[in-house]
């Protein structure tokens, strides 16, 4: 990929980002890569046979990883009457599942390395909003009961992969990052990128499919609420919530607005709001909170 990919005035954004998928299909750009000890750790826990004694060994070899662990299992989503004392009992509160979630987040956070002070910024401000959407996402499921938090969790974590990947790609490219190039391929082509990495890191397909359709807020794609019901009511309210001025329709507009049970489509207490995120604010925000 030449240095100035990215900078060259006469390239247009549909030339970059085929430029880019091409060398992202093709294996000729540095796609964020999972730490070593995170895939071995995502392997224990996908291999019936391996044990909690063996995932919690692997993760004991990554002291950050083990404090991050610890630490959330404070929040209210996890917590117990009777707080866990060791990694073992960090890992057995949790459930491998959670687990696995987590371990993703900790690692999304260190992926792409950092340098430049604009880079830098955009980076922390969308590791904010992904943990908005993870904290919103994993209170919503444990509400509706109709699917596992921590998958709704990691669902919602993965939503910025694409973004990520262009940073990523951008920075290692040129030593030049140009902010407006960077958002509009975001807002143009991340979610097609962000596609081609899941694909590439064997993620449940149901999840790369809520990355690629989330924010298409009249679609849905079951009778029933489904995940990437529960991603829209995430995604939107994290706009609310990150936003200044947010653009977005009426909340009862949404087709995952329609599928909620009767008493939970409510949106009275504050304007564009579901009642059950704004009463419990407090809750969401103690979440986001304990993700460091």
């Amino acid at each position: 990929m030449p240095d100035s990919l990215y900078s060259d005035p006469d390239l247009s954004l549909e030339k970059i980002f085929k430029e880019l998928l091409d060398n992202v299909l093709s294996g000729d750009v540095k796609l964020p890569s999972l730490p070593d000890v995170t895939m071995k750790v995502r392997a224990a826990i996908a291999d019936d046979n391996s044990t909690t004694a063996e995932v919690t060994n692997l993760i004991a070899k990554d002291p950050a990883m083990t404090a991050y662990l610890v630490q959330t299992a404070s929040s209210p989503i996890y917590r117990r009457a009777v707080p866990p004392k060791t990694l073992t009992d960090v890992v057995n509160m949790l459930g491998l599942s959670a687990t696995n979630s987590l371990v993703m987040l900790h690692s999304a956070r260190n992926m792409v390395e950092i340098k430049n002070s604009a880079a830098r910024k955009i980076f922390q401000h969308t590791w904010e909003r992904l943990v908005v959407k993870a904290s919103v996402g994993a209170f919503l499921a444990q509400r509706l009961k109709v699917l596992p938090f921590d998958y709704v969790q990691l669902a919602m974590l993965l939503t910025e992969v694409g973004s990520l990947t262009v940073l990523s790609a951008m920075l290692d490219s040129s030593e030049d990052f140009d902010s407006s190039t960077y958002f509009l391929m975001c807002r143009h082509y991340s979610k097609k990128i962000g596609g081609a990495v899941l694909r590439k890191w064997e993620v449940d397909r149901g999840i790369t499919e809520v990355m690629e359709k989330s924010g298409q807020w009249d679609y849905t794609q079951e009778d029933q609420i489904g995940l990437l019901d529960i991603a829209n009511l995430t995604i939107y309210h994290t706009v609310r919530m990150t936003v200044d001025e947010p653009v977005l329709p009426e909340l009862d507009t949404l087709a995952a607005f329609q599928k909620l049970p009767e008493a939970m489509r409510k949106s009275e207490f504050e304007e564009g709001w579901l009642d059950l995120l704004s009463e419990n604010r407090e809750e969401v925000d103690e979440i986001v909170r304990s993700f460091g």
